[in-house]
């Protein structure tokens, strides 16, 4: 932790007093530019990929327009048997 903090205060201070406030600002701004385009690319690649589960699951997953409640569903399997079995049941694996 001690040397985490000591490398941060390195990096935050390094050049501060040789910079003039016009180039220190400059740095700054850049560095706050190239933060938020960041930002912005993982926003962006977020919603590209919820968008594609989203229309995926639409197309291609078979969901049932009712779903009921079954008994099984809210009671706790008592056997490791029982629990493979909801398990597979309640995630359509077959």
């Amino acid at each position: 932790m001690k040397n985490k903090l000591l490398l941060i205060t390195l990096f935050l201070t390094t050049n501060a007093g040789f910079c003039e406030t016009t180039a220190r600002n400059a740095v700054v701004h850049s560095a706050l530019i190239k933060f938020g385009l960041a930002m912005g690319g993982v926003a962006l690649s977020s919603f590209v990929i919820f968008a594609g589960l989203t229309i995926y699951n639409k197309i291609f997953v078979k969901q049932d327009k009712f779903q009921r409640l079954d008994e099984d569903l809210t009671k706790t399997p008592k056997t490791t048997e029982e629990a493979i079995k909801l398990f597979i049941r309640k995630n359509r694996l077959k």
